[in-house]
């Protein structure tokens, strides 16, 4: 829900076309994605507002963002409603159609996750990155 209670663009995008993609968001990209999350009316390009370039999706319809390294094409499968009012959310299960991965993030036909450089949404304004110095291999018994 947005700050006026109202469905955010994105669950509305995804509830009339039951597709979506999520695109993973590295610190490089931490400015231009936290101004996607003003306040625009519907029907703004938070694409042009952000300066984001969308590319095409090979599966689905919506646009996948171009600069982002790791991108899942995704169709809707349900969607979970949690609650009303303000503190209402929305869990959207979708399957993964397509995956796009850039080249540079390759290592032995495996993604690095040292490579990446993610950045995770904690609460309010706080984000974490994911840094290799942070990161720990635990295999599987």
């Amino acid at each position: 829900m947005n700050r006026d209670l109202n469905p955010k663009d994105t669950l509305r995008n995804i509830q009339a076309t039951g597709e979506y993609v999520i695109n993973v968001v590295t610190y490089e990209m931490r400015e231009r994605m936290n101004q996607t999350s003003a306040d625009y009316p519907y029907g703004v390009s938070e694409w042009e507002e952000a300066g984001f370039a969308p590319a095409p999706a090979v599966k689905v319809r919506p646009a996948r963002v171009a600069c982002s390294p790791l991108a899942m094409e995704c169709r809707l499968f349900q969607i979970v409603t949690h609650g009303a009012g303000p503190a209402a959310a929305h869990y959207v299960i979708g399957e993964v159609v397509y995956y796009h991965v850039a080249a540079r993030l390759m290592v032995d036909g495996s993604i690095d996750p040292a490579l990446v450089d993610y950045i995770g949404r904690m609460s309010g304004a706080w984000y974490s990155r994911t840094r290799p110095d942070a990161m720990f291999e635990l295999p599987r018994p």
